[in-house]
């Protein structure tokens, strides 16, 4: 879809957004604007990562913003959607797959905003919007990470299980990785671009918020991750313990019921009056200096 979006009265150029644009409409802004070939490979590009390209007479930045409706996918593709901004005299063009409501809310900012744009504003606002994308789903994240953690300390609460703790920690990951990539080409655009209000300052500043924020809940994943792995090898160990200390009680019982059960005639207590008994006997007592043992060496707590 092609379409010229409203700017304030007195902007020097116009917008031109395409959504999903087919080969057709492609050929057509391009012959219309004159852009140029690399640039119209990028347009065309799906699954590229976010950058920054200087162009002949044209400035070429390709962002990635979090997309709300993959949010549960665990890689770049899945979880975000590109965003291309092409700046060149006259005209801003804008390329992206699906409506996001950052764009949105960025195009309805801009036309009633009173005062004129410039082209590297409104390519300043959508680098804004696509970085503040990732505000929420780091949020959730840490939120669930927070609760993963407090159920395996609760005895109440049965515990999540690494899977889940791995793909937030994925999630993360994919989200740091995309943030640097973002700051690395905001990076290169501020060697370009004019920023007298500090607006590009200020977009680099929450980029880099957002990023030192990933890194900590991927740091967070991965020790929640051994913590949960740890436990679970202690909860092994504790079964292994029971299973130890009935083996050593009922082991030397055996034993003897073993001796007494063999089927040999000259067994003196076979025949003595009080054999059964004292067998029973001498059972009880080893059953009780074992567990007297246990007790004193504490591996009965």
């Amino acid at each position: 879809m092609l379409r010229n979006l409203p700017l304030p009265e007195g902007s020097s150029f116009a917008w031109v957004d395409l959504v999903d644009p087919t080969a057709a409409e492609m050929a057509e802004v391009a012959d219309r604007y004159g852009l140029h070939p690399a640039a119209v490979r990028d347009f065309l590009n799906q699954p590229h990562l976010p950058k920054f390209e200087r162009l002949p007479g044209q400035q070429l930045l390709i962002l990635r913003a979090y997309d709300e409706v993959a949010k549960r996918g665990d890689t770049i593709q899945a979880m975000t959607r590109r965003l291309v901004v092409l700046m060149m005299e006259g005209a801003v063009i804008t390329v992206h797959r699906r409506e996001q409501p950052f764009f949105t809310a960025a195009a309805q900012q801009a036309a009633s905003g009173g005062a004129a744009l410039r082209p590297e504003q409104l390519a300043l606002a959508l680098c804004a919007g696509a970085v503040k994308s990732f505000d929420d789903p780091l949020k959730e994240s840490e939120d669930k990470l927070d609760q993963i953690e407090a159920a395996l300390f609760s005895r109440k609460t049965p515990h999540q299980g690494v899977k889940q703790i791995y793909g937030l920690k994925r999630r993360c990951a994919v989200i740091k990785r995309t943030l640097g990539r973002i700051m690395t080409s905001l990076g290169h655009l501020k060697e370009q671009a004019r920023d007298d209000q500090g607006l590009l300052a200020d977009v680099v500043e929450e980029a880099d918020r957002l990023h030192t924020w990933a890194d900590e809940l991927l740091e967070s994943a991965t020790h929640l991750m051994n913590l949960e792995i740890n436990l679970a090898s202690q909860r092994t160990n504790e079964v292994m313990r029971v299973l130890t200390v009935f083996s050593a009680f009922f082991l030397p019982l055996t034993f003897i019921a073993g001796v007494y059960g063999m089927n040999f005639k000259r067994m003196p207590e076979l025949e003595h009056r009080l054999g059964y008994p004292l067998v029973i006997a001498a059972m009880v007592l080893t059953a009780l200096a074992i567990w007297v043992w246990f007790r004193r060496k504490g591996w009965l707590k």
